[in-house]
């Protein structure tokens, strides 16, 4: 039975008294997210042309191709996924250990950057196959693979193909309440851009506590099933 409102509830009881970590590595996401859209556009497009905006503080960039940005917009949606990927772990680690967390725990996670990387794009390439045909069946398959990265996190070691094949059993049966999971969030999303999306800093560690709860409940589902095993994860 799957049961959304206690997994959110888990992960409220993680979070408590362990915020900080989580909060600042959300933190660091973002500066960097702001780095990156503010670094040297010439890197990617062969543009040598950039303004500096001393109103804003922030270096801006002139450049023309689209090609450019789009390289940088997944650059940028990359170095998230490490992010996410790193988190993830972190969550893992607190949903089994109700003891004191460090940053370094965080940064561990980072060292999987490789493995993010490849997931990501792995992730990225098949839902928009999918998506070729129509958007519904793209939907349906970024929910199918939704728990990759959990797979990923709770597992260094494991391939990424395996992991992508472990999410598809995971979530098999299950996507209609992960989306239905997904909306009750929304809510919560308004209230973050009502405070100038500060809120996002708090929101993200959230979703992700909730999300790896879930995914831990749905390993249960599907190992007693006899759908996954054990070894497969190894």
């Amino acid at each position: 039975m799957f049961r959304r409102v206690e997994y959110k509830k888990a992960a409220k009881e993680q979070l408590k008294g362990r915020w900080k970590v989580p909060v600042l590595s959300t933190l660091l996401a973002l500066v960097l997210f702001s780095i990156i859209y503010g670094a040297p556009l010439s890197f990617f497009t062969g543009d040598m042309r950039a303004n500096l905006d001393f109103n804003a503080g922030l270096f801006d960039f002139d450049f023309s191709s689209k090609n450019g940005a789009a390289l940088l917009s997944v650059f940028a949606c990359l170095v998230w996924a490490a992010f996410c990927l790193a988190q993830l772990r972190l969550f893992d680690f607190m949903s089994k250990e109700p003891g004191g967390i460090s940053f370094s725990d965080f940064v561990e996670g980072l060292g999987q950057w490789w493995q993010a990387v490849r997931g990501a794009l792995w992730q990225w390439l098949w839902i928009w196959l999918w998506s070729l045909l129509f958007f519904i069946p793209g939907i349906v398959k970024w929910y199918s693979y939704s728990m990759m990265f959990c797979v990923m996190a709770e597992n260094p070691k494991i391939g990424v193909m395996k992991a992508m094949d472990i999410s598809k059993e995971l979530t098999r049966g299950y996507k209609g309440d992960l989306f239905f999971t997904d909306i009750t969030f929304i809510p919560l999303v308004f209230l973050c851009c009502l405070s100038c999306g500060v809120g996002f800093l708090w929101f993200f560690p959230y979703y992700q506590a909730t999300r790896v709860n879930i995914y831990h409940e749905l390993k249960k589902f599907a190992l007693a099933s006899g759908r996954i095993e054990e070894k497969d994860f190894n």
